[in-house]
């Protein structure tokens, strides 16, 4: 399969440039050929600027093929005319307006009752944290109160039979 860059390639050839310094710089109005001849490396991709620029210095281009591989080099007259769609009627417009304004505001409603929500048992956590190290302590203190307990109890045994 051909890399971006021999599409590239091609389409400085097809266009009548010298190479690709010649097209960077005339053709893209680039300062400099760096941005293209980064690409020869298969691993870096082609940013949205480069895709976009060749895209409206030369409309002629198929953007799928360029970057697919797929389809033919040149859009036919059928490609071109469905690539320019039309805006949507005022009417349109209009009349679906509401619903998504409504749908994205009853989203944004919902994503903020939840961080509210999350914020809120976050603090419950902190509360019943600090209240647990209290009661930590008067357990491990009734323990060794009961330990003590325990031993008085084995100590007085011994005591009353030893009489």
């Amino acid at each position: 399969m051909q890399t971006f860059f021999k599409r590239l390639l091609h389409i400085v050839e097809f266009q009548g440039f010298k190479n690709i310094n010649d097209f960077a710089l005339n053709g893209l109005k680039y300062d400099s050929s760096s941005k293209l001849n980064r690409l020869k490396d298969e691993k870096n991709k082609p940013s949205v600027e480069i895709i976009l620029d060749i895209a409206n210095q030369f409309p002629d281009i198929n953007m799928h093929w360029l970057l697919t591989g797929k389809g033919n080099v040149l859009l036919s007259q059928n490609d071109t005319q469905t690539t320019h769609l039309q805006e949507p009627t005022e009417t349109y417009v209009l009349k679906n307006k509401n619903p998504l304004a409504n749908n994205y505001d009853t989203l944004k409603e919902t994503i903020f009752l939840k961080d509210e929500l999350i914020k809120t048992l976050k603090e419950k956590i902190e509360i019943q944290e600090k209240q647990f190290v209290p009661i930590a302590s008067i357990l491990e203190k009734m323990e060794n109160r009961i330990t003590s307990i325990e031993e008085f109890s084995i100590l007085a045994k011994e005591k009353l039979d030893i009489k």
